[in-house]
């Protein structure tokens, strides 16, 4: 493993399931040599009891270990795990890149200007607008058009403008895009009781619109976005929080959920903790 991966080492349910493993492997060996009348004394020789309690345990110490490396490399670009009946995908990947719906962050007026003050040209917003819009009028007569049929998240206006519930989605060709922050002196800004009540409000939209089509989403909250009141929030805070709330929202999806996360993220987090997550 590369020096920067040794984190792995500190994840506790990849170690419980490599021991539970363990277990199983070291029970499957003494059953077959029991089956095929060889006992471990045979193996072991004439050493006392003692060496021959060393031995087992090098051995299921080696077993752990392998099974550990084994997990790992087959974890270390994405795991798969089932929420509630969906089936979500953890990996590394470009959202531009996927092949369904692609969730895009906005803030809750689906500003479009992006000028490093409003949206930042760096942002997975700036990148989306700036190379993957190729008819912006179209895009914003699109929002402008967005009408409040079958959601129970209704626009409202503030100061002449249109404003979205966090949560809230509009489709654009294969995109959905999100209201996710509230935005006051050009800050995107949300507490952690927004941030959660959105992505609950995203779920149940994602539902409302995906039109059984497998769904992308990027790591949401992991950019710029200010959370009032509270410390930083970790990107493994912010996965975890992610399939929390698809888990308490109650949605049933008959196609897989992604979340794409950079190479960077994905090694800064253990994804294997995810699991954990039902």
């Amino acid at each position: 493993m590369k020096l920067k991966n040794l984190k792995w080492l500190n994840s506790p349910t990849h170690w419980k399931d490599s021991i539970t493993i363990g277990f199983a492997i070291l029970a499957t060996i003494q059953t077959f040599l029991e089956v095929s009348a060889i006992s471990f004394d045979s193996i072991w020789g004439e050493h006392n009891w003692i060496i021959k309690l060393l031995l087992i345990l090098g051995l299921f110490l080696f077993i752990v270990v392998v099974t550990f490396i084994v997990k790992y490399h087959k974890t270390k670009k994405g795991i798969s795990l089932k929420i509630r009946s969906v089936q979500v995908n953890i990996r590394q990947g470009d959202i531009f890149e996927a092949k369904g719906w692609k969730v895009i962050a906005f803030n809750e007026f689906f500003d479009t200007t992006v000028d490093d003050v409003v949206i930042a040209h760096n942002t997975l917003n700036g990148v989306f607008i700036d190379n993957h819009i190729q008819n912006l009028s179209e895009l914003q007569d699109k929002i402008k058009n967005e009408t409040d049929n079958n959601t129970n998240y209704k626009r409202r206006i503030r100061n002449n403008r249109a404003v979205y519930p966090l949560g809230r989605i509009i489709t654009y060709k294969d995109f959905m895009l999100l209201a996710f922050t509230y935005f006051e002196n050009n800050q995107a800004r949300l507490t952690q009781k927004d941030y959660e009540d959105c992505l609950r409000v995203m779920w149940t939209e994602i539902c409302r619109t995906y039109a059984n089509r497998p769904v992308f989403i990027p790591l949401l909250g992991s950019g710029i976005t200010r959370f009032d009141g509270t410390p930083h929030k970790s990107n493994f805070d912010l996965l975890k929080c992610m399939l929390c709330t698809l888990r308490t929202s109650g949605v049933h999806l008959n196609q897989p959920i992604t979340i794409l996360l950079t190479e960077e993220v994905l090694q800064d987090i253990n994804i294997y903790e995810m699991k954990g997550v039902k």
